[in-house]
């Protein structure tokens, strides 16, 4: 089913929304950068009771610093490898891994032989330039920091970790690889449960997900209310599992739509 556009949300689901997750690249940023509205949107769910939750590919080290000064309720990072939360009431830093510290570390002396293979066969590409920072995964930058890659290369990238026995998916800008039984649904799950002690399906009516690219996939399948910025035309031939809604406009821009009509109705 073809996603509808956002102003066919309903008024009650509005008001009862008490989870909103979102991507970070390209979802709430505009071009690379955070606009000021995005930033006044993370803080008009916050004084409306709603949680933010971003739900990014980004690094840890990334996370560390979000957690702790947006006004967030945790940050899901590495495509679901953890997530990263901030007590600031109790002043306590809350870590939660998906992996054991050994399983981390023996996956990334993995992942150094499809970094090998795929810098050798698929000219032009990239290591993301922040993956010093990562803690689980291996992003191969297609268009961040360098020119952007033909979509037969990116799919080339796919390929070779397809053949090293990784996952892959593409963002907007990276191809993220890992090992591991784990993607951003399954880590957002625990997330709510253990900070509300339901699951994700106790809550379907309560929360919601923007995103904007084929690795946002899994969410639009698993949530019954899910919202995808104007910029998800790009690749809608792609994804089977499309979003409910749509905002006409992109990026930055339609997360600001998107919050800004959900408020109003909510507070109708």
């Amino acid at each position: 089913m073809e996603p509808t556009s956002i102003t066919n949300i309903d008024t009650a689901f509005c008001k009862r929304l008490s989870i909103f997750f979102a991507d970070i690249d390209d979802t709430i940023t505009t071009h690379g950068k955070i606009p000021a509205t995005t930033f006044d949107a993370m803080w008009e769910l916050k004084k409306n009771g709603i949680k933010f939750v971003p739900v990014t590919g980004r690094p840890a080290g990334w996370c560390d610093m979000i957690a702790r000064q947006w006004p967030v309720a945790g940050v899901v990072g590495e495509n679901g490898a953890f997530y990263y939360s901030y007590d600031d009431v109790n002043r306590k830093f809350i870590r939660r891994y998906v992996d054991s510290d050994e399983k981390r570390a023996e996956s990334r002396k993995r992942l150094q032989h499809l970094r090998e293979r795929v810098l050798k066969e698929v000219p032009g590409c990239g290591i993301a330039s922040d993956q010093e920072f990562r803690t689980a995964d291996l992003a191969i930058d297609f268009c961040e920091d360098v020119k952007r890659l033909p979509q037969d290369q990116i799919d080339k990238i796919c390929q070779i970790a397809a053949e090293e026995g990784t996952t892959a998916k593409v963002s907007s800008i990276h191809v993220n690889c890992w090992y591991g039984d784990y993607d951003k649904v399954s880590c957002f799950n625990t997330f709510i449960n253990d900070f509300t002690g339901k699951t994700l399906e106790d809550l379907q009516e309560e929360i919601i997900f923007a995103g904007d690219s084929p690795n946002d996939e899994p969410m639009f399948k698993a949530l019954h209310h899910s919202i995808a910025v104007a910029n998800i035309k790009n690749f809608l031939d792609q994804i089977k599992y499309k979003p409910r809604y749509i905002t006409q406009k992109e990026s930055g821009e339609g997360f600001w739509e998107a919050v800004q009509l959900i408020l109003k109705k909510r507070n109708s």
